[in-house]
């Protein structure tokens, strides 16, 4: 019932007096329609009938209407009563009074609806400009990174840039995937990782000629998952295009999630120069080390004829 009355009060028209007066007597006109037509049935309830007719007229519209329909329906209960008026008084106050108290708790329960509505206005507005900023400072953040990227002479300092600003349009993508969704609702993976993974090749291919495939599962996630799951992927990808293709080789990067069982795979293979048995954990492989562990997963990692493939399990969230 508060479901429904904090949906429908605040969106309720106000209209003019004399429409709002009309509506309520043609409520009570209907409500006494009802009683003659189920005469026999509904006689023990001759005044009972009238109380949701003064409720509904309240939530519509007013106090007003509410007290309007309640002397209404006294007066036409009056006319059909079979008892004689003088026993009838008790129980027509009694009516009054409850349908009095109904229209003013109605009152002060839409005013009261109102006042939150306004002030969830108020907060959502507050919320979307905080997005707003939120989104354009990330944006400004990687306008800089690939400005300073594009600048550098320096290879190492290019792909070092590129990771940072790849770390920031992670959280860039959340932000915008968050923003889309509504209530509890959880956020499809495989647009988000296919939109990463493109950004990823856009800002590489001015570094090096590398290519990006994606196949992703139809899996939806909380948001917390999401930024997980494509930060780990980010930095298995950046990982792939730092090391797998030394001297500015030609190759391909192909990025798999799949949905296996409880938990979600990720796997990513390269066609390059294959895992290093002496590598040593840089920065991103101690990130990718402890997201798994955050998230009760682990990594393993195959060399293969041409190339290398990591391959990270992670539970899957319920």
């Amino acid at each position: 019932m508060e479901q429904f009355l904090f949906r429908f009060l605040p969106t309720t028209p106000r209209y003019p007096i004399w429409v709002r007066y009309l509506i309520t007597l043609a409520s009570v006109a209907l409500t006494y329609a009802t009683h003659l037509a189920f005469y026999a049935e509904l006689k023990a309830y001759s005044l009972l009938l009238f109380v949701p007719a003064i409720f509904l007229v309240s939530v519509i519209f007013d106090r007003g209407s509410g007290f309007l329909a309640t002397f209404a329906s006294a007066v036409v209960a009056a006319t059909y009563i079979p008892k004689p008026f003088s026993e009838s008084t008790i129980p027509l106050l009694i009516f009054v009074a409850t349908g009095l108290t109904i229209a003013a708790v109605t009152e002060t329960l839409r005013q009261a609806i109102e006042r939150l509505a306004e002030a969830n206005a108020y907060a959502e507005t507050l919320l979307e400009e905080l997005r707003h900023r939120t989104k354009n400072e990330l944006s400004t953040v990687i306008s800089m990174l690939q400005m300073q990227a594009r600048t550098a002479s320096n290879t190492e300092t290019q792909i070092a840039l590129a990771s940072a600003v790849s770390r920031v349009q992670v959280v860039a993508q959340v932000h915008d995937r968050l923003h889309d969704a509504r209530g509890d609702q959880r956020i499809p993976l495989a647009p988000y990782i296919e939109g990463l993974c493109q950004s990823l090749a856009d800002f590489h291919r001015g570094i090096r000629p590398i290519a990006i495939r994606v196949t992703c599962d139809d899996i939806s996630l909380k948001s917390s998952h999401v930024a997980l799951v494509g930060l780990i992927v980010n930095e298995l990808a950046t990982n792939a295009f730092k090391y797998a293709f030394p001297d500015d080789r030609t190759g391909l990067v192909e990025v798999a999630v799949q949905a296996n069982g409880p938990h979600i795979t990720i796997t990513v293979t390269d066609d390059g120069v294959g895992c290093p048995s002496d590598a040593s954990d840089g920065l991103g492989t101690r990130l990718i080390r402890m997201l798994t562990a955050q998230m009760k997963g682990e990594m393993t990692r195959v060399s293969l004829p041409k190339g290398c493939q990591v391959q990270v399990a992670v539970a899957l969230d319920t």
